[in-house]
Parts: C-alpha cells; sequence; structure tokens
C-alpha cells in the first residue's frame, strides 16, 4: 500500500470564476498554507504516486487514500483526478517564471529561461520528467490538461517579456514571444529523453534558442519598435 501523506486542511473558500482577475498575470507562486498549500502538497502525493508507478491508472479512491485526503475532499480540490496534477506542475513552472521575472535586466531573456530552467529542474520538488511525460500523455484528458497549464505557461511568459520590453503583455510580439519560449521549454525538456540518450535540458534549451537569434527578445531601440534589420541584397544575376 502507497504511504499516505497527513495533510491539515483548511475549509474551502470560494474563488472567482476563471478570467475574472484579468490583471494579475498567471502562474503565480502558491501561498505555503491554507487551501492552496494543502491542494499542492496532495498534487505533489498523486503525480509523486504517477511519477513511481510509471501510470495514472488509479482510481480517485487510491488516489484520495494515497494523499490522506477522504474521496470527498478530493472532488473538492480536483473535480476529476486528472486535474489533480495541475498545482504541482503550475508550481514547478511559476518558479520558473519567478526567476525570470527577478533577473537583471541586461540579462538576455533567452540566457534568463536556461538559467530559470536549471535551477527548477534542480530544486527539490523538481519533477522526473522522463517519468512524469509519458504519464501526461497517456490519456487524452491528461494530454488536454498538459496543453492547457502550457498555455498558461504562454501568458505568464508573455507577461515577463511585455515587462522587459514595454509592450502589453497582450501585444503580437509579446505573446509571440511567450508561445517561442514556452514552447522551446517544452521541447527542452521533452526531446532529452524522447530521443534515447539524456542531455542536459538547459543545454537543449540554449541550442534552440540559439536557432531563433535575438530578434524577438530584443529590447525596442528608443522605444519605437523592434529594431529594423536591411533587407537581403539583391543579385546582379537575378532579383531575390
Amino acid at each position: 500500500m502507497p504511504q499516505r501523506v497527513r495533510l491539515q486542511l483548511q475549509p474551502r473558500e470560494r474563488r472567482p470564476a476563471a478570467g475574472a482577475d484579468r490583471e494579475s498575470p498567471p502562474l503565480t507562486l502558491a501561498p505555503r498554507e491554507g487551501r492552496d498549500w494543502a491542494m499542492l502538497e496532495a498534487s505533489r502525493a498523486v503525480i509523486g504516486l504517477f511519477m513511481r508507478e510509471r501510470t495514472s491508472d488509479f482510481t480517485v479512491k487510491e488516489l484520495a487514500a494515497h494523499a490522506g485526503l477522504s474521496e470527498r475532499t478530493f472532488y473538492r480540490y480536483f473535480p476529476r483526478k486528472e486535474d489533480a496534477i495541475r498545482p504541482a506542475v503550475d508550481a514547478a513552472l511559476a518558479r520558473i517564471v519567478s526567476d525570470m521575472r527577478a533577473a537583471p535586466r541586461d540579462q538576455p531573456l533567452g540566457e534568463a529561461l536556461v538559467e530559470a530552467l536549471r535551477r527548477g529542474l534542480a530544486e527539490g520538488h523538481s519533477m522526473n520528467w522522463e517519468n512524469l511525460l509519458p504519464v501526461l500523455n497517456e490519456t487524452e484528458v491528461l494530454r488536454a490538461v498538459w496543453l492547457q497549464i502550457l498555455t498558461d505557461a504562454e501568458v505568464a511568459l508573455a507577461h515577463v517579456v511585455a515587462a522587459r520590453l514595454g509592450l502589453s503583455p497582450d501585444s503580437p510580439r509579446a505573446r509571440l514571444a511567450g508561445a517561442v519560449l514556452a514552447t522551446s521549454g517544452r521541447l527542452a525538456i521533452e526531446q532529452p529523453f524522447s530521443m534515447g540518450r539524456k542531455r542536459d535540458p538547459g543545454e537543449v534549451l540554449a541550442e534552440y534558442l540559439e536557432l531563433l537569434g535575438p530578434g524577438l527578445f530584443e529590447e525596442a531601440t528608443g522605444g519605437r519598435g523592434p529594431v529594423k534589420r536591411s533587407p537581403p541584397r539583391r543579385s546582379r544575376q537575378g532579383r531575390v
């Protein structure tokens, strides 16, 4: 039998509907107390079980018992068993986003993401992505939850880029940069394991960002938009 995790639970608080608060960027660090913290601890217990057994094929009753919760409390926290992965994965990504926000302003954004990813993977509560990734793609529902988490990461990273470049988080450039950074980070986590040989995800991420070049993440000159580059020269033997 899996070892139970004893938690001190707080009464459930009513939360605003999704999307009601548009001022705060997503993926903020969870407080270390109250209901959110209890959900995070339960989520970590569930993910720990998934990673150890390399499957999500458990009943809600089994997952609740493993996390030290009643089934009723489990359903209050997580409407579906697949939703139990969200708090722990969100917290891991929130730490990376927080480290990027705290990076020196003169540090290139790509470099800040590489360092934040490496720190995040080295933390005590870091995910064993080699075991977890197959589980996240095990069912359509889990895959949908994972993709929604990644979408939230795109928005959070767009806020980081916008703050650095003096843009609106909803601007096309900030949203594109957020999507590019999130996708690069996902591939850097997935590829070292899917290719059959382990590599440092930070090294893989740096390679991906080098392929992109710095233009998308450069601060605009004089606040007038992206740096303009000279068009390609025409060949004397014909037009390009």
